[in-house]
């Protein structure tokens, strides 16, 4: 399945050889009309700039089709020059390029350049010995990257056959060896390589000859988990939800009444109880859930629908109960969010809106207000952060405006000044009301709600600047939660490191170890005062897939360990070394 580069039809490849054309409509898409229908599956399409052609890769051949016709003008065999054992040649990806050149990537390991108008084969380079499964093509349509079953990207890239000179080739660059399954996407921006493996990883590899200074752009950056929060915690029950993609499971936290040192492992007098689990209808995937603070209502949504019920424990025993009449919501909802008293929940929407739900005893909801951004946006909410007093709300929608509104009045209060980057997570401070942003280029911000702008600490922040260990970090920031005991200190987490910033302390300086509390605890008492500084960082705990705090002593933190999933990948593809 692709789009047009206008983006207003969609072209479909089907199992028995068809190619059918939709036509994007507003909130959806329409059937236009089929394209030629040929023997053999389309595996992959890709359009031409013009919008004139489409071309269809599938076993053993490629065909390019006219659009307005809806004829195959061309049907070119892949793999006549084989000189191998007769198997299936599967073309599992293709690009047409605006000059006509159709680039295919085969299970035989090939790159192949194709003039489709004579039919021939212009060049081909064997990028690995097994296949190449993805392609992409950069803007200017001068560098392609390819995707390949041994975890292996590469890069092409079209130079001058000689220096100066006008006539140019492909000519495979480099080779990057970042994933251990196959890489089944990839993307090519404009400063950087982009692949997804199976290996349940995103690498973001920056191209340095277009860099122009070291920074952000400029570290090459993993991420294995998504961003979005599978686990919710209801804080005064001690509860856990955790989402699967098609089911929801309720825990009871453990707990221990034993005491001891820092890093030691306590006996717990309770153990971990598996309290529900809850199942959604038909095959669709859960998108976003949600647990209250009480523990009395667990929410969650699909891509078509809302739903939400009353959860009851009775002694040992836990029931729940579907809230009936749930008012009925333009699907899907992006974000759930519970207030922190538990009387209300917000529903984020992908137009741009935030609903507003009154939860009402023993067991019903009633909608009360629809929050609407006053620019009229209509990207989708994808972050919402309540108030701890009720009075206001935090959405990020998917242009990266930060809008902030009154629940009191149900009025939109004011914007944060925008910024260049993505909002990876934000909180309300619970007796100040300032607003902490973390952004995906790992700068944080502190914006004052009742002032409407940037608070003292922030502007210094800015002023003097992060530390470069913390700039050049690979994950950003997924969760920002307070200390109630001591309100300048902020509880910051991503997949590898769980931060203390504490704001009475002053920031470190890019001379001093950013990660330096194993050091402090070597140092005497006064030395140790003499090299405090605002960043307190834990790596104990890894891969952190949540984390929050329960109350004033104890926090919860989840792990993920990455072979628990590696395990049930199947097997890598096996690669020959040299001296073994």
């Amino acid at each position: 399945m692709v789009a047009s580069g206008t983006g207003t039809q969609l072209a479909i490849g089907c199992e028995d050889g068809s190619v059918k054309i939709f036509q994007v409509v507003p909130g959806g898409i329409q059937f236009e009309r089929n394209l030629d229908r040929r023997k053999g599956r389309v595996l992959c399409l890709s359009w031409h700039r013009s919008g004139t052609h489409i071309v269809a890769g599938s076993i053993d051949f490629f065909r390019v089709i006219d659009v307005a016709s809806g004829q195959t003008v061309q049907r070119i065999m892949v793999n006549h020059q084989v000189e191998k054992a007769k198997r299936e040649c599967v073309v599992w990806a293709i690009a047409l390029l605006s000059s006509g050149t159709v680039v295919s990537a085969d299970s035989f390991g090939r790159v192949q350049f194709w003039d489709w108008e004579q039919g021939t084969l212009a060049e081909s380079h064997t990028v690995s010995t097994s296949a190449a499964l993805s392609l992409a093509v950069s803007e200017k349509e001068d560098s392609i990257v390819v995707g390949t079953s041994t975890g292996a990207t590469y890069q092409l890239q079209l130079l001058p056959v000689k220096l100066g000179g006008l006539e140019k080739c492909w000519v495979r660059t480099k080779p990057f060896q970042f994933h251990s399954h196959d890489v089944r996407a990839v993307a090519h921006s404009s400063t950087a390589l982009i692949s997804g493996g199976l290996d349940a990883q995103l690498v973001i590899r920056p191209l340095m000859e277009k860099v122009q200074k070291k920074g952000y752009d400029a570290v090459l950056r993993k991420f294995t988990f998504p961003h979005r929060r599978l686990v919710s915690c209801a804080r005064k029950a001690r509860l856990l939800l955790f989402q699967f993609s098609q089911y929801l499971e309720l825990w009871r936290l453990g707990s221990t009444e034993e005491t001891g040192k820092d890093g030691e492992v306590l006996p717990p007098c309770r153990m971990p109880e598996h309290l529900v689990q809850l199942k959604s209808k038909g095959p669709e995937h859960i998108y976003c859930s949600c647990v209250s603070p009480c523990g009395t209502w667990v929410g969650y949504s699909t891509a078509s629908r809302f739903q939400l019920y009353r959860v009851r424990c009775d002694g040992d025993g836990v029931s729940l109960r579907k809230v009936p009449k749930v008012p009925k919501l333009l699907p899907p909802a992006y974000q759930l969010q519970f207030s922190a008293d538990s009387e209300s929940l917000f529903v984020a929407s992908a137009r741009g809106s935030v609903h507003v739900f009154q939860l009402l005893e023993p067991g019903g909801c009633k909608h009360l207000h629809t929050l609407q951004p006053p620019s009229g946006c209509s990207e989708a909410v994808y972050l919402l952060a309540p108030s701890a007093d009720g009075h206001w709300l935090a959405a990020v929608s998917g242009d990266w405006a930060i809008h902030i509104y009154n629940l009191k009045c149900f009025q939109h209060h004011c914007v944060v000044p925008a910024y260049s980057c993505a909002v990876s997570a934000l909180a309300i401070h619970p007796s100040t009301n300032n607003l902490v942003i973390a952004y995906s280029d790992q700068q944080l911000f502190e914006f004052s709600i009742p002032e409407k702008q940037y608070t003292s600490w922030s502007r210094a922040v800015q002023s003097r600047g992060l530390h470069r260990t913390w700039l050049e970090r690979d994950s950003p920031i997924t969760h920002i939660t307070f200390n109630p005991k001591n309100p300048a200190h902020i509880l910051l987490h991503d997949t590898y490191l769980l931060c203390i910033l504490d704001k009475s302390l002053p920031l470190p300086d890019d001379s001093t170890l950013l990660m330096n509390q194993s050091t402090l605890k070597q140092l005497p008492e006064t030395a140790r005062k003499r090299q405090l500084h605002a960043f307190k960082i834990c790596k104990k705990f890894q891969p952190l897939l949540f984390m929050d705090l329960l109350d004033e002593n104890c926090l919860v933190v989840v792990e993920r360990p990455i072979m628990d999933f590696k395990t049930q990948l199947p097997l890598a593809v096996q690669q020959k070394k040299f001296g073994t």
